[in-house]
């Protein structure tokens, strides 16, 4: 099941990934499949993958658990501790449960809300977040996020493509307008920001790049 449609440069991008193994926890991806539960990308989660090896974060924020497939890639693949914020009771309960059984429960700490509310609390710096939370948000989680990263922190988001209807590949149509807009100005805002410096790359759905400067 996918939940966003990609095109032949995607394709061509997982036979990539197919060689140098899955990226994550191919059964959470599979229980991810049966239950209808949107996670990152093969292609995302091998992003995921190998920014965790080349910046080996100390602390990383992730705005939209889901059932902790995109946490176990980034917890597999280094020693951080992750804040995970998701306002679904029944999929941080299994969420719970996958880290449990990958032995990682003690690098995780939930914080459930939604986070428009539950960023404003959250202190201290961190080395990575990760944004894949609802996209017609992304604009209103921005300026928290700026303020949590030190100086060379890593912002990755997820999603931002749309399913290229941002870039106009796809129309949009009327019920996905308001998403499209408050997308829009999130990618307006991320890619403008003075403190950041921003790279849109054609991953998956498409994610965005930024280091704090």
């Amino acid at each position: 099941m996918s939940f966003y449609e990609y095109g032949q440069t995607e394709e061509y991008l997982l036979s990539l990934v197919d060689n140098s193994g899955p990226p994550g926890p191919e059964d959470v991806a599979a229980e991810a499949e049966k239950f209808g539960a949107p996670i990152v990308s093969r292609t995302g989660a091998q992003l995921l993958k190998t920014l965790m090896h080349a910046l080996r974060p100390r602390r990383i924020l992730e705005i939209g658990t889901a059932i902790g497939y995109s946490a176990l890639v980034m917890l597999l693949s280094s020693s951080a501790q992750l804040y995970t914020i998701d306002f679904d009771e029944a999929a941080l309960e299994r969420a719970r449960r996958n880290f449990r059984r990958y032995g990682v429960e003690k690098r995780v700490r939930i914080l459930s809300g939604d986070a428009s509310l539950v960023l404003p609390m959250v202190e201290g710096e961190f080395d990575f977040v990760f944004l894949d939370g609802p996209k017609g948000r992304y604009y209103e989680y921005l300026p928290y996020i700026i303020d949590l990263l030190p100086r060379g922190g890593v912002l990755l988001a997820d999603n931002v493509l749309y399913s290229e209807r941002m870039s106009g590949g796809r129309e949009i149509p009327k019920s996905k307008q308001t998403i499209a807009d408050r997308l829009a100005i999130f990618m307006r805002d991320v890619t403008s920001d003075p403190r950041l410096v921003t790279s849109v790359l054609p991953v998956g759905d498409g994610m965005s790049l930024s280091v704090k400067l």
